[in-house]
């Protein structure tokens, strides 16, 4: 217990140093060195940041599964290619944590968090989970990002999970994708002013409401989206 913990600790601290770090770039705390580039300059104080988080903490305490995953989460890691990372958010289940890319295809992500679990993006949109507890094995996309580059519309979605006796059960959902205005959106490393839009979906016995933040090319740097009843909204930031 005294482990999970100090893991729970590790994530949110970690959290809080990236949002330091989106804050000090953004008021221009974050001193440039000579001759280098603005992504380079910043790169010695994310890591101090991030260090100082985990710097005490001994390799036997960290998350194991964090070992497997090319590149790992090491302070270095994340300032050196913060695109390759998410900062994931899972209130109902009081996950904080980074998370990176380990498959790509195209636009078809899968992103590993820290302590194990793995979420599946088709251009920015969650289409399956695993690891959770309770995850759906998918999640239909298609239509939705349409809707949202033609400035809102209407989908038919369906979420495919497994019962008791492990069989395939699936619900279809009506949704209305509808353009919320623009809003300065923390990636974590970085605050943007990003288009909205908001998504509600019902069916008879449930509804969820999802949320995308895109950038001016149409790219979705930040979301959050329906995963199950029990684990709620997942919320996914670029670094």
């Amino acid at each position: 217990m005294g482990a999970v913990l100090e893991m729970k600790r590790i994530y949110v601290g970690l959290a809080v140093a990236l949002t330091l770090a989106g804050c000090a770039e953004q008021t221009g705390e974050t001193a440039g060195l000579p001759g280098s580039t603005g992504a380079e300059s910043r790169i010695p104080g994310i890591v101090s940041q991030v260090g100082r988080v985990i710097g005490g903490i001994r390799s036997d305490e960290s998350v194991s599964a964090a070992r497997t995953i090319p590149g790992g989460f090491s302070p270095q890691a994340i300032a050196a290619e913060p695109g390759a990372y998410r900062l994931v958010q899972i209130y109902a289940l009081g996950v904080q944590e980074p998370a990176r890319v380990i498959q790509q295809n195209g636009d078809e992500i899968t992103i590993a968090l820290q302590s194990g679990p793995t979420a599946a993006f088709d251009g920015g949109i969650l289409v399956a989970t695993r690891g959770f507890g309770e995850d759906p094995i998918a999640i239909e996309s298609r239509g939705v990002a349409e809707a949202l580059r033609s400035g809102g519309g209407t989908v038919t979605r369906r979420i495919e999970t497994l019962d008791a006796q492990d069989q395939i059960r699936t619900q279809s959902f009506s949704c209305a994708i509808n353009a919320a205005g623009t809003e300065s959106v923390n990636l974590g490393l970085r605050e943007l002013p990003l288009r909205r839009f908001d998504e509600s979906c019902r069916s008879e016995s449930l509804g969820f409401d999802n949320i995308y933040w895109l950038d001016a090319a149409g790219n979705i740097l930040a979301s959050r989206q329906y995963v199950s009843p029990s684990v709620a909204y997942l919320r996914a930031s670029v670094l």
